[in-house]
């Protein structure tokens, strides 16, 4: 039995209208299968924890990356898998994984019932993470976005986003403490996750592995908002490591002190705290794979 959450605001309606689609697809392969549409912020985590106490076997967000960051926060630490049908904005969490655009291509990565278990951040003890958290221009973008995507999507939103932030953004000074070595940084932004890609296709985190029970880490020091400008091509295809302003770690916890309160944005929500802690969890969540 196969549940779908459906995020009808996702992709500007659009997984709303896939619905027929997908009913045409489960109906001709006979499976059984129950649509649940989600009507407010973070219903969608309420839904996906219902479907596992009603024993589904897979539950699919039908959305963009926040529909995934909500389904997972309902599924997670239980034997039920993930499925994805990328119909977001940014859909960047589905790009890691190779998870088509196309509805019926996607479908087919369901009935294949090739899974595996991935890890996932936890955040200050209650939110889980399974692609990207940052914190600093990007995560402040974030803020913005949503203006934009109501007229255009992807790279594009979030190039406009940054621009508009670009003006007025001052560094934040920041203690960070990475599985016990503790650093002091004036940052433009900083990103930890299990997987590569935000806002839209950035590669920000090119080694990210989500296997292999560590965060990857990436600080992006004070600069020049030229030189921002420079990076931000660069990070595209995950080139941008190797620039000077550029550190990268790999850690099992991570703790964020700020001077003030900062936007934190998490699979694509944010959030706002001056105080961050990031675990992370091994083999938390079962995923439908390529």
């Amino acid at each position: 039995m196969i549940a779908f959450i459906v995020n009808p605001t996702a992709g500007n309606g659009k997984a709303y209208r896939m619905i027929p689609k997908i009913e045409k697809y489960m109906n001709e392969k006979n499976l059984k299968y129950k649509f649940f549409i989600t009507k407010y912020p973070g219903h969608g985590t309420i839904l996906a924890r219902e479907a596992v106490k009603d024993d589904f076997e897979i539950v699919v967000a039908v959305g963009g990356d926040g529909t995934v960051h909500e389904v997972i926060n309902g599924i997670k630490d239980s034997d039920v898998a993930l499925g994805i049908i990328p119909l977001g904005t940014g859909n960047d969490f589905a790009r890691y994984f190779r998870i088509p655009k196309d509805v019926y291509k996607a479908l087919e990565i369901l009935l294949m019932k090739k899974t595996k278990f991935i890890d996932s951040a936890v955040i200050n003890k209650y939110i889980t993470c399974n692609n990207v958290a940052n914190i600093g221009i990007d995560a402040d973008v974030a803020v913005q976005v949503t203006r934009f995507k109501r007229f255009v999507s992807g790279i594009l939103a979030y190039t406009l986003s940054l621009i508009n932030v670009l003006f007025k953004y001052k560094p934040y000074n920041v203690k960070i403490d990475i599985d016990g070595k503790m650093i002091k940084r004036r940052i433009m932004l900083a990103a930890f996750g299990n997987c590569s890609f935000y806002g839209g296709g950035f590669k920000i985190l090119p080694d990210a592995n989500p296997d292999d029970g560590y965060l990857d880490v990436i600080i992006v020091n004070e600069i020049s908002k030229f030189k921002l400008l420079f990076l931000l091509p660069m990070a595209i295809f995950g080139k941008h490591t190797s620039l000077k302003c550029v550190e990268t770690y790999k850690a099992e916890k991570i703790h964020i002190d700020a001077e003030k309160e900062l936007a934190l944005c998490v699979d694509g929500e944010v959030i706002l705290s001056n105080t961050i802690v990031l675990n992370v969890k091994r083999n938390s969540v079962k995923i439908c794979t390529n």
